[in-house]
């Protein structure tokens, strides 16, 4: 008995080890009848291998695999993932059919949407799901090189929005550029959110911080997104002017009281004014009131604001308005996003990953009652314009206290 449960166990083994074998084999062929079929250099196949220990991706690289390799493969790439997206086709006020319309490289013009916003209030969040759309390339905070600062005027303005547009148009040379890349060559985050791009600089390190490189990759992407938390809307205000670029802009608020209290456990924030500081951060929302008051009027097809709590207890619904006015279509994979990212807690202070009709009321329980009346002391006028109601008391606050007024009409 012992013996035939043996050989039956060496027969399934044997059997099973031949199945692995004939799918490896299959899926090896086709993977070199694809690289034939899109006449892409078989040079730049890869292999994965994964540490037990670290779980960390590493790759051996052939080192003979050229930067037009790599395009060829990214351009095939970015056509599968379009190949059902719904083109706004005139609607609206986007007037693109098909991919080339969009494309840089086919003298194309993109969809390029930004968010404006400031730290901890929601922006990445908002980042992720641009970025999930097909055909996306990401500029995640491109003047982190600045530190933590906010950009109101003189003396960082002008640098601030040269280096902007000439991202938004993919130029990544000149001295500001080079600093750029300097700076992200040792801090991967300035690049690792940009997913289609980074999933190639782990690949060909030689190759990720190359203006030769990242300029003809960048022009491929028919949708161009960008988040910036360094720089108030007055100033931002500069690549609407510009109608060249066909920009649109999410001026994204959150109550300050919400904010503050997440900074706090954030190191590089405590002791910064412009991050901790709450009579700062407040005149930079009255700020950028002001700002959104005039733009709503100049720029009301390319300009829209909204609060980060309005988007997190409905997310669907304001993500869905968001889109449309991008002019971007609410793809299944925004559905896919959605469903894992706002339903339940997962991770640390930077995930996205949020119950997301608890995660901005965070600060009713966790904010000691002493520093939520200096915020609302020091923020009364911005907290009024932007539909944020004061707590009574620290009673108040643990009885499911709802912050939200009415949103400011003009901005509706």
């Amino acid at each position: 008995m012992s013996r035939r449960v043996n050989l039956i166990g060496i027969f399934t083994i044997t059997l099973s080890f031949c199945v692995l074998l004939f799918f490896a084999t299959k899926n090896s062929n086709y993977y070199d009848d694809y690289m034939r079929k899109e006449n892409i250099s078989p040079r730049y196949k890869y292999r994965n291998y994964y540490s037990a220990d670290s779980q960390q991706q590493q790759v051996t690289q052939n080192s003979s695999v050229t930067i037009q390799d790599v395009l060829n493969y990214q351009r095939k790439q970015i056509a599968e993932e379009m190949q059902y997206y719904e083109y706004p086709n005139g609607r609206f006020g986007v007037d693109a059919k098909n991919l080339q319309d969009l494309t840089m490289e086919t003298n194309g013009m993109p969809m390029r949407s930004v968010i404006i916003s400031t730290w901890r209030s929601g922006s990445t969040f908002l980042g992720d799901v641009l970025n999930t759309l097909p055909g996306n390339y990401y500029h995640y905070e491109p003047l982190l090189t600045y530190d933590i600062v906010q950009i109101r005027g003189p003396p960082h303005d002008k640098n601030a929005i040269k280096s902007l547009k000439k991202l938004l148009r993919c130029n990544y040379t000149g001295a500001d550029m080079h600093e750029y890349l300097e700076f992200g060559a040792s801090h991967n985050y300035l690049f690792s959110h940009n997913s289609r791009l980074w999933n190639q600089c782990q690949l060909f390190p030689n190759f990720c911080y190359q203006p030769k490189f990242l300029e003809p990759f960048c022009k491929l992407f028919p949708l161009q997104s960008m988040k910036v938390v360094r720089l108030r809307l007055k100033i931002a205000a500069r690549l609407l002017e510009d109608t060249s670029l066909n920009v649109r802009i999410v001026l994204l608020i959150r109550d300050p009281r919400g904010f503050l209290q997440s900074r706090k456990h954030r190191v590089w924030c405590p002791g910064n004014v412009d991050c901790d500081n709450p009579n700062i951060v407040c005149k930079d929302l009255i700020s950028d009131y002001k700002a959104a008051e005039k733009l709503a009027k100049k720029y009301p097809m390319t300009f829209k604001a909204l609060r980060y709590e309005d988007l997190s207890l409905s997310p669907y619904d304001m993500t869905q308005e968001v889109l449309q006015f991008y002019g971007l279509a609410f793809d299944d994979r925004v559905s896919e996003f959605l469903d894992t990212h706002t339903k339940q807690n997962v991770g640390g202070v930077s995930s996205t990953f949020r119950d997301s009709k608890q995660a901005p009321f965070h600060w009713t329980k966790e904010l000691p009652w002493n520093e939520v009346s200096y915020i609302q002391d020091s923020c009364k006028e911005a907290m009024r314009l932007w539909g944020y109601k004061e707590a009574a008391n620290a009673s108040e606050l643990m009885n499911n206290f709802n912050p939200l007024l009415p949103f400011p009409d003009f901005l509706v």
